[in-house]
């Protein structure tokens, strides 16, 4: 049996028989976990609020040869975003972007890029109130990317001809860009505001991103191409935002 200490953000966590919960997390050097973690629903649990949905904690676990489930020794707050859950609109975003890392983050492999993003986009959640709409799509384009699933934008997928800041591009039915001359007939648009603004976020931090203006049009052309993306990926739209009503 192998110790393992690592920081961790916790996603969420659900009952286990009387007293234990499972806690899924992912960690910075182990990535997606499911951890047993002993007593934490008893009064005088040794966990307290380390276990609380988006907290950072610098989490040891023991972990077996060719057993998913881990089982948590101590886990130490580093950061409490619990203030976040009493604002409606931040805690579905939280609840979002959990489900969707669960859904991409593959069990047991570290991704330090996917938990860095993570933990940025949660911390300027928590600095910039009011840019949850516009966190939510930062972070979807960078999961997407990360996974290898967001297209190309600097060029049309058929002709290869470059698409230019002042372009607006086409999405073609596999979600891939067409230049004008290459557009098929039933293809979705992209503004050149909206694809000016995709870019943005190779350049960005989520807190510098935050800052920016996004329009409810910008918004739900970004959001479109983001959910189908999602969509196909994970063969099923996202849980919480038909529970959101997003």
């Amino acid at each position: 049996m192998r110790l393992v200490t690592t920081d961790a953000i916790v996603l969420r966590s659900y009952n286990l028989a009387e007293s234990d919960r499972i806690v899924l997390c992912l960690t910075r050097s182990s990535g997606l976990i499911r951890a047993v973690a002993k007593g934490a629903r008893r009064m005088k649990s040794r966990f307290g609020a380390a276990l609380e949905p988006f907290t950072v904690i610098k989490l040891s676990f023991h972990e077996k040869e060719n057993r998913e489930l881990v089982t948590m020794s101590s886990a130490e707050i580093l950061k409490s975003y619990f203030d976040l859950n009493s604002n409606l609109e931040a805690a579905e975003v939280l609840a979002y972007m959990g489900e969707m890392v669960a859904e991409f983050a593959p069990p047991h492999e570290a991704d330090e890029r996917l938990f860095r993003m993570l933990t940025a986009c949660v911390e300027a959640l928590a600095q910039r109130t009011g840019s949850e709409r516009r966190l939510t799509r930062y972070f979807e384009i960078w999961l997407l990317r990360l996974a290898g699933l967001f297209p190309d934008l600097r060029s049309c997928a058929k002709c290869g001809a470059e698409l230019g800041p002042s372009d607006r591009t086409a999405v073609d039915a596999e979600l891939q860009p067409r230049c004008n001359k290459c557009s098929p007939a039933n293809a979705s648009l992209l503004s050149a505001e909206a694809m000016n603004i995709i870019r943005s976020t190779q350049q960005l931090s989520p807190s510098k991103f935050a800052e920016n203006f996004l329009s409810e049009s910008q918004y739900a052309e970004i959001g479109d191409l983001t959910h189908r993306l999602i969509t196909r990926a994970i063969d099923r739209r996202p849980r919480t935002l038909v529970a959101s009503g997003r």
